[in-house]
């Protein structure tokens, strides 16, 4: 039943809250679950438009932020203060030592990936982990345009794919409210 026991755990990212949002004062603060399943949509999206494989860079965005199962969501500021900042290889062996081989080697397998960035899809994943927080920073920040724009800036920083790039110019010229009105009016 050691299955079931990892499923359990990573059911605790949803319940589990991404912290770094509390810096900008957003209130109402999305889980890691939440994020990652975007995350992975994102991903998939990124991959299709550089013609690397949309699953993997999905399953990569899906697993990225696994250990905050047991370690928690911590941002920049908290890590600045750990020796180890984010034991991520660490955490992912103990989770998945229990699991059956082919599930275990799969993830772990897709942990060094992310880990170690060296395909485009490990590169996709994380761009698209960093433009989920440009939409989130949009959605939440409507009402404070000097505060959002800092935010953006500073994520936009750290997206590196020419997917990536072109998606994020579009993220940015597009308002986060008009796609359901817009999708009312084609209807």
């Amino acid at each position: 039943m050691h299955t079931a026991d990892f499923l359990y755990e990573v059911g605790a990212l949803k319940r589990t809250a991404r912290t770094g949002w509390a810096l900008a004062r957003i209130p109402g603060r999305e889980s890691v679950a939440d994020h990652s399943f975007r995350t992975a949509v994102i991903a998939m999206t990124l991959a299709a438009m550089a013609g690397a494989d949309p699953d993997r860079a999905a399953a990569l965005a899906l697993l990225h932020d696994l250990p905050e199962a047991r370690l928690g969501d911590m941002h920049h500021l908290t890590r600045r203060y750990l020796d180890e900042p984010k034991p991520f290889r660490r955490v992912i062996d103990d989770q998945t030592a229990a699991l059956p081989a082919p599930v275990r080697d799969m993830i772990r397998s897709r942990a060094a990936q992310w880990l170690s960035q060296d395909t485009e899809e490990a590169r996709l994943a994380r761009d698209a982990d960093i433009l989920d927080s440009v939409l989130h920073v949009r959605e939440s920040l409507s009402d404070r345009p000097a505060l959002r724009e800092r935010w953006e800036d500073y994520l936009a920083e750290s997206v590196t794919t020419e997917a990536g790039r072109t998606l994020l110019a579009e993220i940015r010229t597009t308002d986060p409210d008009a796609w359901w009105p817009r999708t009312v009016a084609e209807g």
